[in-house]
């Protein structure tokens, strides 16, 4: 019996029960390629607290980076110290040295961050008090059912910066602040915190980030780094726990013109282990600048700039990964005989971390004309699983029955034509590949977003064979070229996989964006390109720019709505996991059929 495509219930999370694929799909063994142990690439904080403290005025604070306040607990320097007090209060917690973390509060009041928080009070972690950054580096409390709950005294001392006449300072004080066990103090709050007893341990107000590289190169770890702009104190928390470097590529603040540390990030990349993660972003330049240099050294860019507390969001993460089971979709009932051009719209940048913090949820995901448009979405399910799995779930909850999840961009940023093209590229993208095909079959993701330099390139098929090899419930690969997304003008290309099925890789056919191009345009343009090119059946990707404004300030979805509403009866728009199946029907009708009556 076949089902109308309109109560087509769609969902990119197969139920296994349902399916009787139990056995085969909780299997999470890659191939022995992947080197033991490494099966999961990000720092992870295995030692649970008992209590937390709760730092308040620093996250969704609007001055909490300018250089410019005079008051104490205002702008960057307090910013700094906050997060340094966070970082090496819960690094002691993973040296078991104390009982104690530290939370830095959200006043904004997020979702991602309420979720994150009851997770770690449903593992028994107990909030011990609310208090500012001065109260917990500066003040004496007594013991709590035993528990030492004071922080002051387990500092040695201060890291002095000049954040507003050296913006570089910052940055080696976020590297020296592990080394010398202190935390971060500026200039303007120095006589502060002298009579509160600190020493200076350490004077980076005249230090570089170059600087910083020469002296503590030794003393960090070189299975992560994080780059982030000089005049930011995001992700120093997470960068102190676990004794990373932190770099900046523009000197000063989104000014490239003012120099840059470029060679220097040659370098840190080339220490780096292979295919670890670069956390952060830099601002003032354009992403391909920095992201192609991370790429082609052979590690992943998590773009999370504006994310925080991941040392407790990712708090035990290999013991978190329960995939939300979800309703089946069955191709098998969908109506094949049926021909008309489809249609489907998915979501650019799900691989960005700190928007998955922030509001994409409320903003873009959740929203009543994703169902309307059968919209879908990129996630960034492999690197959220471990850096913050409570939201992940919290996100694989919200989907919708009639929209799809893609796997973005492959565990981070990167161009999968260049990847690691500077260091043993075979080996590396095939780690890449296998430790990504475990996420995508432990959470039902059959969908794979790519994006490379030339999606068309030699290079690029060799990625899209790699990817399909190592995993063989990959439905589907959709690829974007980076600027423009279309660049690869809807062409598919056919990919076989181990098992002899031809996997379609899905070139973006145009975009939806706020400006001009031959494939990119307003929602009227775009309607009018596909109307041009009406079949009697075609199969195209729509790539919507998240961050685009249409008419009435339509966006995501409700710009997809608006394109849709422009068509005529000789299109239908579907969720993307139903197009690839459509596609693999029309263009592999036999082995699609065996594999359909095989499998469903």
């Amino acid at each position: 019996m076949k089902l109308k495509i309109s109560a087509i219930v769609v969902l990119i999370g197969l139920s296994l029960s349902a399916l009787g694929l139990g056995r085969l799909l909780n299997r999470e063994e890659t191939n022995s390629f992947v080197p033991d142990g490494k099966l999961y690439s990000m720092p992870e904080m295995k030692k649970k607290p008992r209590k937390f403290w709760t730092c308040t005025g620093v996250v969704s604070i609007d001055n909490r980076n300018s250089i410019n306040e005079t008051e104490t607990m205002q702008g960057l320097q307090y910013h700094l110290l906050c997060q340094s007090l966070a970082g090496l209060t819960n690094r002691m917690v993973e040296e078991g040295k104390s009982d104690v973390a530290v939370w830095l509060y959200d006043h904004g009041g997020k979702a991602s961050y309420k979720v994150s928080k009851q997770a770690l009070e449903d593992m028994g972690i107990c909030e011990q008090g609310v208090q500012n950054g001065l109260e917990l580096a500066c003040s004496d409390y007594e013991s709590v059912d035993g528990l030492r709950v004071q922080l002051r005294g387990f500092f040695d001392g201060y890291v002095l910066t000049d954040v507003k006449n050296n913006p570089e300072s910052g940055i080696v004080a976020s590297v020296a602040s592990h080394v010398y066990n202190s935390i971060i103090v500026d200039v303007r709050d120095k006589e502060y915190f002298e009579k509160a007893g600190y020493s200076m341990k350490y004077d980076a107000t005249h230090k570089t980030t170059l600087d910083a590289w020469h002296e503590f190169k030794d003393k960090c770890s070189n299975e992560a780094l994080v780059i982030m702009p000089v005049q930011t104190g995001e992700l120093r928390e997470f960068a102190i726990k676990n004794n990373l470097f932190v770099l900046n590529l523009n000197k000063k603040q989104g000014d490239p013109r003012s120099g840059q540390n470029v060679d220097l990030l040659e370098e840190v990349l080339a220490w780096l282990q292979p295919n670890v993660p670069v956390y952060g972003w830099e601002q003032g330049v354009s992403e391909d600048q920095f992201v192609a240099r991370i790429s082609k050294s052979g590690h992943p860019m998590i773009p999370c700039d504006w994310s925080y507390n991941h040392s407790l969001t990712s708090l035990l993460y290999t013991e978190r990964q329960q995939p939300v089971q979800a309703q089946s979709f069955n191709p098998k009932l969908i109506d094949f005989d049926k021909k008309r051009n489809y249609v489907s719209f998915f979501l650019s940048d799900g691989d960005n971390i700190q928007w998955m913090m922030q509001d994409f949820a409320t903003g873009f995901y959740d929203v009543l004309e994703a169902i309307e448009v059968k919209m879908s979405y990129g996630l960034p399910v492999s690197t959220l699983s471990m850096m913050a799995p409570a939201q992940l779930h919290n996100l694989m909850n919200l989907r919708r029955d009639e929209c799809s999840v893609l796997e973005m961009l492959g565990g981070g940023y990167y161009y999968i034509d260049t990847y690691s093209q500077n260091n043993n590229r075979n080996d590396n993208l095939k780690i890449a590949a296998e430790r990504l095909a475990v996420s995508m079959r432990r959470y039902h993701v059959g969908l794979l977003g790519v994006m490379a330099m030339d999606v068309k390139s030699v290079a690029s098929k060799e990625a899209y064979q790699t990817f399909v090899d190592a995993n063989d419930r990959l439905e589907g690969i959709i690829a974007l070229q980076y600027s423009p997304y279309a660049g690869g003008g809807g062409e598919v290309f056919w990919v076989t996989n181990k098992n002899g099925y031809d996997i379609p890789v899905i070139t973006v056919r145009y975009s939806l964006w706020d400006r001009i191009h031959e494939r990119e345009g307003s929602p009227d343009f775009i309607a009018s390109k596909l109307k041009a090119e009406a079949q009697v059946e075609s199969f195209s990707a729509i790539c919507v720019h998240a961050w685009s404004r249409f008419e009435g300030n339509a966006h995501g979805a409700a710009a997809a709505r608006l394109c849709a509403g422009k068509l005529d009866g000789r299109f239908e728009v579907v969720n993307m996991q139903e197009l690839v199946w459509r596609l693999r029907m029309s263009r592999h009708p036999e082995q699609t059929l065996e594999y359909l009556n095989k499998i469903f």
